[in-house]
């Protein structure tokens, strides 16, 4: 995947059964959330989708709250994480069209969860603050 365009973006978390340990207090999944899942066709398997997400996730705690800033090695291992399973047998047009969709999907997931907190941002910055302490969060941290 080529990066020349992430640190932008990341200025710019869920399952529909899995719901991160970031992701809003609500049971349901954020309606943003939703589609842009639902727009990635199966383009990535549930533990790519969820990277996807949390990675946004974090992209907009970066851009709305202080003492967060993304890790740009960081985010290049988890973008890493999400090249087609099956891209052996793809060529280079259609392997650059899934590295431009999932860079489309992941300007939605940034701009949800921007709006999702937008009401509460200082809460929602506390509640990343206390998942960047979190042991068991630590491997999925894009952080610095």
């Amino acid at each position: 995947m080529r990066f020349s365009l992430l640190p932008a973006l990341g200025l710019a978390a869920a399952l529909f059964c899995v719901q991160p340990a970031l992701a809003d207090d609500d049971d349901a999944p954020s309606f943003v959330r939703l589609h842009a899942v639902d727009l990635l066709e199966n383009a990535l398997t549930p533990e790519q989708t969820t990277t996807l997400q949390l990675v946004a996730y974090q992209a907009a705690i970066a851009a709305a709250c202080e003492g967060f800033t993304l890790d740009s090695a960081k985010m290049d291992k988890a973008f890493e994480k999400l090249a087609p399973v099956d891209a052996a047998k793809m060529t280079d047009a259609q392997k650059d069209y899934h590295d431009q969709h999932l860079l489309v999907i992941y300007g939605i997931l940034v701009g949800g969860e921007l709006g999702a907190m937008a009401d509460d941002v200082s809460a929602a910055c506390a509640k990343a603050g206390e998942a960047k302490a979190d042991p068991e969060f630590a491997a999925e941290l894009v952080w610095e």
